[in-house]
This record gives structure tokens, sequence and C-alpha cells, in this order.
């Protein structure tokens, strides 16, 4: 298993270093306890505020951007953090809580079970994410295995929307763009 138990870099530290910055979203990966959740609601919270700004074309640009950035900021990390897969590093929380957030019905109770759902499948570490993130430690492996997560969540709150669109005859709506 995993050892989390991890000290977060100090915010006076974080803002010395522009990939700290990125990769702890603005210090929310520094807050304890869990800053992969305090990480996934700030995800939520952003994605609240940017969305109706930019729209869904601004927030997929964003997620794809911040998914190719992750990969290449936190290794540049492991030097100051002294360990690849870091807890204060939630910027993959951040990449998989949008990618939720843009493919679950819309509304604010189908995003919150969305992000309550993405922490579920994200602590658990189902397959192919617990190898992942059990085995050799990248960049590419940090970003991937919340992907999984979120294409876990996806299933799980897209198939119970599904279900109550047809026996119940709920309208929902998806909004991809």
């Amino acid at each position: 298993m995993k050892d989390y138990s991890v000290t977060a870099p100090s915010i006076k530290e974080v803002y010395k270093n522009p990939w700290l910055i990125f990769t702890t979203f603005f210090g929310a990966g520094c807050l304890t306890p869990g800053p992969g959740t305090w990480g996934s609601f700030a995800a939520w919270l952003a994605f609240l505020i940017l969305e109706p700004l930019g729209g869904r074309g601004l927030m997929w640009i964003l997620t794809i951007l911040c998914f190719i950035v992750g990969v290449i900021a936190i290794p540049k990390c492991e030097a100051v953090l002294k360990k690849m897969d870091h807890g204060s590093i939630v910027i993959d929380e951040v990449v998989a809580v949008w990618f939720v957030l843009l493919l679950c019905p819309t509304g604010l109770f189908w995003q919150l079970a969305g992000v309550l759902v993405f922490r579920f499948f994200d602590i658990v570490k189902l397959p192919p994410a617990a190898g992942l993130d059990n085995g050799p430690q990248s960049g590419w492996t940090v970003m991937i295995d919340d992907v999984f997560a979120a294409l876990y969540t996806l299933l799980v709150v897209n198939g119970v929307a599904w279900l109550l669109v047809y026996f119940l005859n709920a309208e929902l709506m998806w909004k991809v763009f």
C-alpha cells in the first residue's frame, strides 16, 4: 500500500516555485487533511467560476492543457517534494474533476455527485489505476490514474442519470460543448 503520510510544503515555499503553484493548484494541495479532496473541491469551484465566463470550449482547452502541463510539471516538483506522487500534488484531481464535470449531467446536484463519486474512486484505486499508482511513477502515471477514476465516475453518475431518465422520465440535460 502506498504511503500518503507526507508533509505538505508551506504556501511560502509553493509560491517560490511556479511548478509547485501549478501542481498544488495555487496551494489547494497544501491543505490538510485530505489534500486530494481539497484539490477536487477547488477544481469544482474553479469550474463554477470559469465555465460561465468562457464556456465549455474553454474548459475543454484548460482540461487538456492542464493534463499536458501536469505530465511535464510533476517530475519537476520531485526535487522539491522528494516524491513523484506527493500528496500535495492535486493537478491530477483538477483535470479529472473537470473531465467529470464536462461529461456529467448539468446542475449542482450532478456536479456534487460527480465530485463525491470521483473522490471515492480516486481513493479506492480500481484497476488499472491501482497498478499505475503502485508501479514506477512518472508525470504520466500520476495524471492518468486519476483519469481512470474519472472514467469510473462517469460510468456510475451517467448510469444513474440514464436510469432516472428511462424509468422515471426525468428531464436531465447533458451539455458537452
